[in-house]
């Protein structure tokens, strides 16, 4: 006990006197640097390979009318990701990221009260 209290001490005098310096040093080093590039590949390479179900509430060549459909689910479902697209030569309303099919089957249920047309689309990006 008396040896881990006598650590305990130098090391906070240790700390005390490093403290007293004023200038900022920083070490950069290149594996540091390769590891935060690594990972950002990681997880751009993940975004692109993720697929989500998505709830499509409308398909037409009218942005207009797409804004309305989706401002409109807005209203109705605060919060649930929603999206107008452009696939040539038509805009859509998608709404939802699912992962799976069972929590988009889930969801279309509710979703289908207000839009009766709404159905499941896996877009392939």
């Amino acid at each position: 006990m008396k040896y881990l209290l006598l650590i305990l001490v130098t090391l906070l005098t240790l700390n005390i006197s490093a403290q007293d310096n004023t200038e900022n040093r920083f070490i950069v080093n290149n594996k540091v640097d390769a590891l935060i590039a690594q990972r950002a590949d990681c997880i751009a390479k993940n975004k692109q390979t993720l697929k989500y179900y998505h709830i499509q509430l409308y398909n037409g060549q009218n942005m207009s009318s797409a804004r309305g459909v989706k401002s409109k689910f807005n209203t109705l479902f605060p919060g649930v990701y929603s999206i107008v697209e452009w696939e040539s030569p038509e805009f859509k309303v998608w709404v939802g990221e699912y992962e799976n099919k069972l929590s988009a089957d889930q969801a279309l249920i509710l979703i289908k009260k207000e839009f009766p047309n709404a159905f499941i689309v896996n877009p392939k990006k």
